[in-house]
């Protein structure tokens, strides 16, 4: 029988350019090499992320009423509701720490010179899509972690001039958070976020294959070159599995509980803190007055994006000390935010 389907799509459907392509592909090799699995490993995650979401969707109630207790029915009725939910919660910390270090690797390797500085700015935008759809699905729970993180999230653009209060409105379907912003955020996170990372992520795909994988500066004499097929997949293919053991480690060792439901009448409980991909920006804006932090944010991200136009010395095959240092600096403050927020949350 799969001699026959073979044949009949053989027939129908020429598929030797592809074997070609494949044939032809050739992954640049040097000491450097281990980061490129990185990029393979963040569209693993992902995919597993839009199996068990979708799977979780057939079960959620996006209404203030039902959601807390649609989750609780999937943990405790569905069989293996238990399983699916804790893999999506996990998977999408171990997704946003793979994109994490996807970037950074990329940017200490200086893979963002010419010609691939649109593959970068596609980049920065995918991980901001990935940060945005955690928080909007951070709310769909309906718990009082949830409810009052997602205030603070909303509450946030009214220090934008001008366009904050119109920002916040828009973000939260009103004045505060409620039905509206529930379903709002089930909609984001559901449809129009992935549809607009997964368009992102497509082009960035197919830019590095037309473009290829950079080469450290540092490596161009002792690179070397292997096979994409079996050689490079058959090692991606063992990140992959090494990936989803720990993953399942886990998911065994901490599964996700469910809190109880909000009562928005009450207030926010002492001590309370965002999932620690958004804690920087938690002790940023502790730290500094509003408008200079959330000012200061945004315009470190808006010189993070444009890194490749800004850096001309690595674009003309030169040495930039000065943006290696730069990624220094930007890694030491989100590690020194993110610890200060523990510390300083755990003390109050």
């Amino acid at each position: 029988m799969t001699s026959r389907v073979a044949d009949f799509l053989k027939e129908r459907v020429d598929f030797s350019p592809v074997r070609a392509w494949v044939a032809r592909r050739k992954i640049p090799q040097h000491k450097h090499s281990f980061w490129y699995y990185f990029g393979g490993l963040a569209l693993f995650v992902l995919t597993i992320q839009i199996i068990t979401g979708i799977m979780l969707a057939f079960y959620y109630s996006p209404t203030p009423v039902n959601a807390n207790e649609s989750v609780r029915y999937i943990m405790e009725k569905v069989h293996y509701g238990w399983l699916i939910r804790s893999i999506h919660f996990w998977g999408a910390n171990f997704l946003i720490a793979v994109v994490l270090v996807h970037m950074f690797s990329t940017y200490f390797m200086k893979a963002y010179r010419k010609p691939r500085e649109i593959m970068w700015v596609l980049g920065v935008i995918i991980l901001a899509l990935i940060l945005t759809s955690a928080f909007t699905g951070y709310l769909l729970p309906w718990t009082t972690l949830s409810y009052f993180a997602t205030k603070i999230g909303t509450s946030m653009p009214l220090y934008i001039p001008f366009v904050g209060h119109f920002i916040s409105r828009l973000m939260a379907g009103g004045a505060d958070v409620g039905a509206a912003t529930l379903t709002r955020m089930f909609t984001l996170h559901t449809i129009v976020l992935p549809i607009l990372w997964l368009t992102a992520i497509a082009i960035h795909v197919f830019l590095s294959q037309v473009l290829g994988l950079s080469t450290p500066m540092s490596q161009m004499q002792a690179r070397d070159e292997t096979k994409l097929f079996p050689n490079f997949m058959m090692r991606q293919a063992a990140v992959w599995s090494g990936a989803l053991a720990v993953l399942i480690s886990f998911v065994a060792i901490f599964p996700e509980g469910l809190a109880a439901k909000v009562n928005p009448v009450l207030p926010a409980p002492a001590g309370i803190k965002p999932e620690w991909y958004f804690l920087f920006v938690f002790q940023t804006l502790r730290t500094f007055p509003d408008v200079i932090g959330l000012g200061g944010i945004t315009l470190g991200a808006i010189i993070w994006m444009l890194v490749p136009f800004l850096d001309r010395k690595a674009s003309n095959g030169q040495k930039s000390t000065f943006f290696t240092l730069f990624g220094v600096a930007i890694i030491v403050y989100l590690v020194t935010m993110t610890v200060m927020a523990y510390i300083t949350t755990e003390v109050h």
